[in-house]
């Protein structure tokens, strides 16, 4: 019987720890199919300098294998992930809702939790227009450094489900190039 594919524990400089589907790694992006539990998460795309640690977690190989997740470590991330800088851009290109986490940066001019939508790109940082926890767009943007952003998640189930409900971005998206 063939080895299904490892899942990953990724120890991080942050104090947290993500584990799912090693799916693209150089020496500046690291990205996982996250796992919640048992369930599929988004993907997780992590700068790779706050990456300490790479585990293979054989309980869970098993049991997420038994589950018949095992084809989530084929699936290839949609958007660029060379780097932090050109995931970004090509998530910004696709107006979708995505989670941004700035934590435990040192330095870093921004900390937290954000959901919404990239809506520009600039030199040092992106506009991000953020809805709160009751379905609320706030109704302009604001800026995140790129130095800040601990990690990007893109598909992730409970952003996709509340962005259904939503409704529209109140700020239009600026072109990239």
């Amino acid at each position: 019987m063939p080895q299904p594919p490892h899942i990953i524990d990724v120890k991080r400089k942050t104090g947290e720890q993500v584990y799912g589907y090693l799916l693209s790694r150089n020496s500046k992006l690291v990205v996982v199919r996250e796992f919640d539990g048992f369930l599929p998460a988004g993907f997780v795309a992590m700068p790779t300098s706050t990456v300490v640690d790479l585990l293979i977690n054989e309980p869970w190989t098993r049991m997420i294998a038994a589950e018949g997740h095992a084809n989530f470590a084929q699936a290839a991330p949609w958007f660029r992930t060379d780097s932090m800088r050109s995931a970004l851009e090509s998530i910004h290109e696709t107006n979708v809702n995505i989670k941004i986490e700035c934590k435990n940066c040192p330095d870093a001019e921004e900390f937290g939790l954000h959901i919404g939508r990239i809506v520009a790109m600039g030199d040092s940082s992106l506009e991000f227009v953020f809805f709160d926890s009751v379905g609320r767009w706030f109704d302009n943007s604001y800026a995140i450094p790129y130095a800040s952003i601990t990690q990007v998640v893109v598909d992730d189930p409970y952003v996709t489900t509340f962005s259904r409900y939503v409704g529209p971005c109140p700020v239009e998206t600026e072109k990239s190039g």
